[in-house]
């Protein structure tokens, strides 16, 4: 399948009227391109004005080592544990740092535990983070038979309920972007901004794809079998998928499925109207890249940043750019 991000090595769609400055690893000069076409770059490959939109694209340093990741079952290091809840729903979140909350949300079966290592960065940076575990994983619980997405990103805004939080940053990876898209959609005058990382939900992976990423849902797999379908579903080619081998929930994962299944997305797709930074792998097989470039030139104030060398997993494969890119969003988005 052709993609217009094919041979775009880092994108930025930045909506700005003052100086463009890129995340660290940017460097070189600029030239301008067509429309439509994405040519290989080699530095920064264009700059092009489109209504509010600023398009820049810049090299990414080589890829950093792969760092720990691995799902906790246990409070992170540093981190204040606490449960919130309303009727029936109760909900395990983590929280560290002061400032602008930012509200992380998981990908599909996994915990929040999988934000720890951005979620240290973030609130280093000067930000109160909160991870958040969704009904049926660590210490969260609720019902899931009837649930819909709307019921789920109402359940991010009950812990911001819960604790004073006016307005906040949502971040999503995964399965967790289509949650956080219905959060901003919900309420979108309490998002400061909206963060996915990877977006799918319109451009699908094949059969075959879907196939070998559904397996890993599998408890039956031998553990051989399950290595193999995580490193080919959640990250790029070479990559160590070491950190993903634990951490997943089959039953919630299913359950979070059906709750997509039962919801109308095509109202929440762009997520409300915050503006929105798209983190995308280029190696992703399950939310292929189309969607990302898709989703940012269809709505304003969106930047998209792609990564190569980058796959579904996102968090364990380039913590470092990651982490630099959130942050910079952060900061610049008032």
């Amino acid at each position: 399948m052709r993609s217009d991000l094919d041979g775009v090595v880092s994108v930025f769609i930045w909506p700005c009227t003052g100086t463009v400055q890129l995340p660290a690893g940017s460097r070189g000069g600029v030239r301008q391109v067509a429309r439509n076409r994405w040519r290989s770059i080699m530095s920064i490959g264009f700059l092009r004005k489109r209504g509010a939109a600023w398009i820049v694209a810049a090299t990414v340093l080589a890829l950093v080592d792969i760092l720990g990741g691995a799902a906790l079952a246990q409070t992170p290091d540093g981190w204040e544990r606490k449960m919130v809840g309303k009727d029936d729903v109760k909900l395990e979140i983590f929280e560290r740092g002061s400032g602008r909350t930012v509200l992380m949300h998981p990908s599909l079966g996994r915990p929040a535990q999988d934000f720890e290592m951005l979620g240290n960065a973030v609130a280093k940076a000067g930000y109160h983070v909160v991870l958040i575990n969704p009904r049926g994983i660590g210490g969260s619980t609720g019902p899931m038979d009837k649930a819909t997405l709307n019921d789920l990103g109402n359940d991010v805004w009950m812990v911001a309920d819960e604790l004073d939080v006016d307005r906040a940053f949502v971040l999503g990876q995964n399965y967790g972007t289509r949650v956080s898209r219905a959060v901003s959609w919900l309420k979108p005058d309490r998002v400061i901004g909206l963060m996915l990382l990877a977006c799918g939900g319109e451009v699908e992976p094949d059969a075959a794809t879907w196939k070998v990423f559904w397996s890993m849902y599998d408890p039956d797999l031998s553990p051989e079998e399950h290595r193999k379908a995580v490193a080919s579903s959640m990250f790029a080619p070479g990559n160590d998928p070491t950190p993903f081998l634990t951490g997943w929930h089959q039953k919630t994962a299913q359950l979070q499925k059906d709750a997509a299944m039962r919801t109308d997305f095509k109202p929440m797709m762009k997520g409300g109207t915050a503006p929105a930074l798209v983190i995308q792998g280029l190696e992703d097989k399950i939310a292929p890249p189309q969607n990302a470039f898709d989703f940012a030139t269809s709505r304003p104030n969106a930047w998209l940043v792609a990564f190569p060398d980058m796959g579904h997993a996102m968090l364990p494969e380039h913590p470092t750019q990651i982490a630099d890119t959130v942050i910079s969003f952060l900061n610049h988005t008032k």
